[in-house]
């Protein structure tokens, strides 16, 4: 055994210890540290800062009481974070062509299904809507008379807001424009490919279609990603555990949360009862002052009347009676 023993194989520094205590961690629920490595020391310290200035502690309890409540709340947040990153690994799968599918769109929108309709906040501006209502009339006027023609440089200037819409639509995606240069004809190229710039106007008109028809689908699209969201089992088990993580931990927050104020105010009930007892007390003038202490010589005498003066007094009493 001795002689298969290698010493120490881990970290030897203070910052790899310290790097490699955390390889089991997962939640950072029960983390003896506040802050994980990845977490912002400033920002914590500020969030700190922050809760102290709305609390005031004004005792050691209550600093106590206020550390442990900005950790809970510090704490909460995290877990608020890594339940939404677990709800969008859930919808990261949906993709729009599987939505369009849910929905029971034909087969061709399916295929063309843009971006946004996963997104069902997605709004579109007025002005554009506007604009996108007049290219897609032109786009169903010029599928049912024109479709199939051989060279559409000789019927674009009839749907020219189509076909300038297609123009800017495409310029990211295609090579080479669907204008010339000088906005004059369409690009030879596509003259000569009718069926390609055919699959490009179809793909567009979809796009159209999308976006025209996009306040009408927004329930639809939000019914089935929510169905899609509970299908899904596993995701949806993980997403449940870290929103009940979630509440447990603001559940702790506001429980410190009443201790504290009821700890504050216990102690400002007492502070007002011993203050009204003093007030009540009445003044004693005499605190403070010590014994006084007469010497046999400062006590006076009690003074005695002469028996000749008794008698007189009682002579006169009888003369009179």
């Amino acid at each position: 055994m001795s002689s298969k023993f290698q010493g120490q194989t881990g970290p030897k520094s203070a910052a790899g210890k310290r790097i490699a205590s955390l390889n089991a961690l997962k939640t950072g629920l029960f983390a003896k540290s506040p802050l994980l490595p990845f977490e912002d020391e400033a920002q914590y310290k500020r969030h700190i800062k922050s809760v102290w200035q709305s609390l005031s502690p004004e005792d050691a309890v209550q600093v106590q009481l206020v550390q442990q409540i900005a950790d809970s709340m510090w704490r909460g947040t995290r877990q608020e974070f890594r339940a939404a990153l677990h709800r969008e690994e859930v919808f990261k799968q949906l993709t729009p062509k599987i939505l369009a599918g849910m929905m029971g769109l034909s087969e061709t929108l399916v295929s063309h299904a843009p971006a946004f309709i996963v997104t069902p906040n997605h709004r579109f501006g007025r002005a554009y809507l506007k604009q996108s209502r007049q290219r897609f009339a032109q786009y169903e006027h010029l599928q049912r008379n024109v479709k199939g023609v051989l060279n559409y440089n000789m019927v674009w200037r009839s749907y020219p807001e189509f076909f300038q819409g297609l123009d800017l639509w495409s310029k990211k995606a295609v090579s080479p424009n669907i204008f010339m240069f000088n906005n004059q004809g369409i690009e030879l190229y596509w003259q000569t490919h009718p069926k390609e710039l055919e699959a490009l106007i179809s793909e567009y008109g979809s796009f159209l279609w999308y976006v025209v028809n996009y306040d009408d689908l927004r329930p639809k699209i939000r019914t089935w990603m929510a169905i899609w969201f509970f299908v899904r089992g596993r995701h949806c088990q993980e997403v449940e555990m870290y929103d009940e993580i979630v509440l447990r931990e603001r559940r702790s927050c506001q429980l410190l949360l009443d201790a504290f104020f009821k700890l504050r105010k216990s102690q400002m009930d007492h502070a007002l009862v011993m203050h009204s007892r003093l007030s009540l007390e009445p003044p004693n003038t005499l605190s403070g002052m010590g014994s006084i202490e007469l010497g046999a010589e400062e006590i006076p005498e009690p003074k005695t009347r002469s028996e000749k003066n008794e008698m007189a007094d009682s002579a006169d009493e009888s003369s009179t009676s």
